[in-house]
């Protein structure tokens, strides 16, 4: 009888292994073949093809006794097709470092609300990897949501019941946005317009234009239209990873791709001044790229951030991501009163509810002068006269 259980594994070289009884030796030990695929479902598929023409029991059509690991990989493949690549390997990597030989264990029927509840909460305070405390709360959110969609996905395909009980809410924590001060702006506009060169300029048109760092990268002269003065965002650059390597090659990779989303897609227009500087440093490249390394070919958003807090350190300005002149931005827009759907589609947001709740931050100035158009408004306060 061969042994019940999963006989599918990922190997180190990024190809996924099934292994099969082939036949038995006199003293009755197993010897076993493999088949190999790209991904977990064709090799799934291979040796439920084999079993079929061999017309033995493969154990991998037995669904109540999945393994939740092999559901989590079976949800993942039908989800293949619908998610970004990055996305895609973003999951694979959280089911294989949190989940697979975890919860990843346990009978896919028999999972309950309560085992998971307890594993989120471990994860909560126990789960970074290199065993320094418990993952951030944004790492427990994917998490359940790989969880619960896959929950979801078994029920549906009818590999088991739905579960009793549902997975804990996580608590509501408020998020401070980073952004930088006037004041801190205007040192690093200063600092970037002495003496620019392609890589200050690139800080530059994501001040003025509120581009994510991937866009930045991605930008090529050619989506730059000077007669209308636009930017077409309709890609990006980011680094992901390599999950069909070769034994030697990097564990991520670059890529150049669509942008994040659908509302990414935009067009945005160019302010003045930028104008004048991108027409300036177009005349002077000698690469299709708006930013480029020393190769003339686009910039790895790894090394262009380590660029930027160089430039932070340069300008004496404390440290943040660079996302934080995304921030700055839309702050900026705000503070002289441009309309918030305008500006929602500039950022390339699906709604201006994230342009509200996450982009948008009021400085004390003016909420000040706000509170004084009320006062302003309502005339005499016991008394007083208006002045």
């Amino acid at each position: 009888m061969p042994r019940r259980g999963e006989n599918i594994r990922k190997r180190k070289d990024g190809r996924w292994e099934g292994r099969y009884i082939s036949g038995h030796q006199q003293g009755g030990k197993a010897n076993y073949k493999s088949v190999y695929g790209k991904s977990y479902l064709e090799t799934k598929r291979k040796l439920s093809q084999f079993a079929e023409k061999k017309g033995v029991d493969s154990n991998f059509d037995s669904y109540k006794d999945m393994n939740f690991r092999e559901t989590l990989f079976l949800w993942l493949d039908n989800r293949r097709i619908k998610l970004r690549p990055q996305t895609h390997a973003k999951y694979s990597q959280l089911i294989e470092n949190h989940l697979a030989e975890t919860i990843g264990k346990m009978k896919t029927s028999k999972i309950e609300a309560t085992h998971l509840n307890d594993f989120l909460e471990e994860k909560i305070n126990n789960g970074r990897l290199d065993k320094k405390g418990g993952l951030s709360l944004s790492y427990i959110k994917t998490l359940i949501f790989i969880i619960q969609s896959t929950i979801d996905f078994s029920v549906a395909q009818g590999y088991c019941s739905p579960m009793r009980g549902s997975i804990s809410s996580l608590p509501k924590k408020k998020v401070d946005y980073p952004v930088f001060s006037i004041d801190e702006q205007d040192r690093i506009e200063q600092h970037m317009l002495s003496d620019t060169d392609g890589t200050k300029l690139g800080v530059l048109i994501c001040l003025y234009t509120g581009l994510r760092i991937g866009e930045l990268c991605g930008l090529r002269w050619s989506d730059i239209d000077f007669c209308h003065d636009t930017i077409s965002v309709h890609r990006t650059v980011y680094r992901t990873v390599n999950e069909n390597k070769n034994i030697g090659e990097p564990k991520t990779k670059l890529i150049v791709g669509e942008p994040k989303t659908i509302s990414s897609y935009r067009i945005i227009p160019i302010p003045s001044s930028l104008q004048v500087l991108l027409r300036t440093h177009l005349r002077k490249s000698s690469s299709e790229w708006v930013i480029s390394d020393g190769d003339n070919g686009f910039f790895d958003p790894r090394t262009y951030q380590y660029r930027f807090q160089k430039y932070l350190r340069d300008c004496v300005v404390p440290k943040k991501k660079f996302h934080a002149l995304r921030h700055a931005f839309a702050t900026r827009c705000v503070e002289v009163g441009m309309d918030i759907k305008s500006l929602s589609e500039i950022l390339g947001h699906a709604s201006v509810n994230i342009t509200l709740n996450i982009y948008v931050h009021s400085s004390i100035k003016q909420k000040q002068s706000q509170m004084e158009l009320l006062v302003a408004n309502r005339g005499q306060i016991r008394g007083q006269k208006k002045t």
